[in-house]
């Protein structure tokens, strides 16, 4: 139900360059390019995963994002909040930064002081989300239990995913520079995350600006320890595998060795490199998605469709999706979690009997 076509966008800029060469005149977005299919693109890269000449798809959408908001010809309420929260805050929701203070010495986070093996980048979503907020206090416990010693950083800002994506690359920069800076200033090289968005960004995106860190998903550093935690087979979990640790990462057996520390896993039928986005992508977490089925309902509708309990996700921005499409659509609706929240409720049901 949406206007956007990967394939029709290549022709579409095929058919402007044919008509009128490589003058800057007329722009790109118009007779055939629209504005509104260059800004539905979720960058979830199935079109090129499944394209069978090769043909970049995403690099080519996200051109046309910046020449469009570069230009001033986007103009996107929601659009428009994002990039003032993270110009003024330093992350999409507008928070100040004492609330993501107020986690941590709640939460009881250690901070980074150069000699543990990793930095905990918590992200807006660590920092600041709810469920977010719950994924890294579960990974806090697993790291521990495993005897792996991680800190947090005293200050950082969003890593500026929505931003690239949405093509305001100078809100990107400065927040890269930014985060670099303070990077730089704690000594910290081995960062580990709970969101495959940042991990993408700040191990890609950031070498413009002359990043040389070793970025890990948490669910490649629980999937080491894997033989340390306690195992649980209470639990039928279906997983989703995320756009940007799937198809961007290549990795697929890491969270389902996790998963498998909860329960018995389910496949959704579209899996691993087929795996069908959240609809979060690109962008669109922060903006309205007003055409057509959402991306979150039917693809939630898949995952449930497999009867499991549990809904697994291994990115935040996905488990917000399935956590408002359910809320919407299903009148059973499965339980939405994160990888480390089900491996962390194994460990607490085989070290007292409790379970979260």
């Amino acid at each position: 139900g949406k206007e956007l076509n990967p394939k029709e966008i290549i022709l579409g800029l095929r058919a402007h360059l044919n008509e009128f060469g490589c003058s800057q005149e007329p722009e790109l977005l118009g007779n055939h390019l629209t504005q509104k299919a260059a800004f539905q693109c979720t960058t979830c890269g199935a079109c090129e995963h499944q394209c069978p000449v090769g043909i970049q798809h995403v690099p080519l959408i996200v051109g046309l994002r910046r020449g469009a908001v570069n230009t001033g010809n986007w103009e996107d309420t929601h659009g428009g909040q994002l990039f003032l929260n993270l110009e003024r805050n330093g992350n999409p929701f507008g928070f100040p930064a004492s609330e993501r203070d107020k986690f941590i010495e709640k939460a009881g986070l250690p901070y980074f002081d150069g000699t543990q093996e990793y930095c905990l980048w918590l992200g807006c979503m660590g920092s600041y989300d709810p469920q977010g907020r719950q994924t890294v206090e579960a990974l806090a416990k697993l790291l521990r239990h495993a005897g792996v010693t991680f800190g947090v950083l005293k200050r950082e800002k969003c890593t500026g995913d929505s931003a690239r994506r949405l093509g305001n690359d100078l809100a990107f920069g400065q927040l890269a520079e930014e985060n670099l800076r303070i990077l730089g200033e704690s000594g910290a090289k081995r960062i580990l995350s709970i969101c495959p968005h940042c991990v993408r960004t700040m191990s890609e995106d950031w070498k413009e600006y002359g990043a040389e860190l070793e970025v890990e998903h948490h669910s490649e550093v629980l999937a080491r320890h894997s033989r340390q935690l306690p195992r649980s087979a209470e639990n039928a979990i279906v997983y989703h595998d995320p756009c940007y640790l799937g198809r961007y990462r290549q990795k697929y057996n890491e969270p389902r060795a996790v998963v498998e520390l909860a329960g018995t896993l389910r496949e959704a039928g579209r899996e691993r490199e087929r795996s069908f986005c959240c609809g979060a992508g690109g962008g669109l977490m922060f903006l309205g998605e007003e055409e057509g089925t959402r991306v979150s309902n039917t693809r939630a509708e898949e995952l449930a469709a497999t009867g499991a309990e549990v809904i697994a996700t291994a990115c935040p921005f996905c488990q917000t999706m399935f956590r408002e499409a359910l809320g919407e659509e299903a009148t059973r609706a499965p339980r939405v979690a994160d990888i480390a929240q089900l491996a962390a409720g194994s460990l607490l049901t085989g070290d007292s009997g409790d379970v979260v």
